[in-house]
């Protein structure tokens, strides 16, 4: 994606559980990360696994849990085709939020529609009132295929309890700098499929930010103590959590990117 000549060699979540074995798994995750080209220092890719077996080799319960002791970070992960042969059932069943991604045409809507109970039990959800599930709907304008309105999807969806986040734009030109290479220019800072993304990104984000919010927040009690009893105060000590580690470059290796 970033680095399609391979120059700063084999990176990846599956390089990281090998060195896992002589370091703790966390400095391990940071040494394979790659700094994004954004100017920003702040953003960072983790290459996923390459082949299915390499996925299914993973301890994805135990990555699952590095990930949610990053209180402090937001990760992203893409864990590719549901119900495919891999995948990271761990990681779905602890995100906060997960979205799923479908094109805007008849046969891939009415496949999700028929299972969507399915996918809520892979993913470890209670039933159709959990908000732990949404769609992106991702237009099309392929020959042949017949596009439907936003709106009538949401409807659709509404009665399976799938809340719809909205549509990114059918923009290759723009799409092709985040498949094949990255060499971003003016056009592709306003096109209207980043544009798109970055308005959903931040939706996406608040959603998660107020499920997870709900979900692991302090619990009201019903009882308060009556106001002619003061209560006594006490002295708590905050639980001291361990400083997160940054990325470090291998040894005889300097990522370009993170310049």
């Amino acid at each position: 994606m970033f680095d399609p000549g391979g120059s700063l060699g084999h990176r990846g979540v599956f390089e990281a559980m090998l060195s896992a074995r002589t370091m703790p798994l966390p400095q391990a995750l940071w040494q394979q990360v790659i700094t994004l080209p954004d100017g920003t220092g702040r953003h960072f890719l983790l290459p996923g696994s390459q082949t299915p077996r390499a996925s299914e080799s993973l301890q994805w319960q135990r990555l699952a849990g590095v990930f949610r002791s990053w209180g402090s970070l937001d990760v992203l992960a893409d864990c590719g085709r549901l119900r495919a042969r891999g995948t990271p059932h761990a990681v779905l069943g602890n995100a906060d939020l997960t979205v799923l991604v479908v094109r805007n045409d008849r046969h891939s809507l009415r496949s999700l529609s028929s299972a969507a109970d399915v996918v809520r039990e892979e993913i470890g959800l209670l039933g159709s009132a959990d908000d732990g599930l949404m769609v992106m709907v991702v237009s099309t304008t392929s020959s042949g295929t017949q596009r439907f309105p936003v709106k009538e999807i949401e409807r659709q969806f509404a009665k399976l309890g799938l809340p719809v986040v909205g549509e990114l734009p059918w923009d290759p030109q723009a799409a092709t700098q985040l498949t094949d290479t990255f060499n971003p220019g003016k056009r592709f800072e306003g096109s209207a499929l980043l544009d798109r993304a970055r308005q959903l990104g931040l939706e996406i984000g608040k959603r998660a930010f107020t499920r997870s919010r709900r979900l692991r927040g302090p619990e009201l009690t019903e009882h308060h103590p009556a106001r002619s009893v003061r209560p006594r105060r006490q002295l708590v000590r905050r639980q001291q959590l361990p400083p997160i580690p940054r990325p470090v470059a291998p040894s005889g290796e300097r990522d370009r990117h993170g310049d």
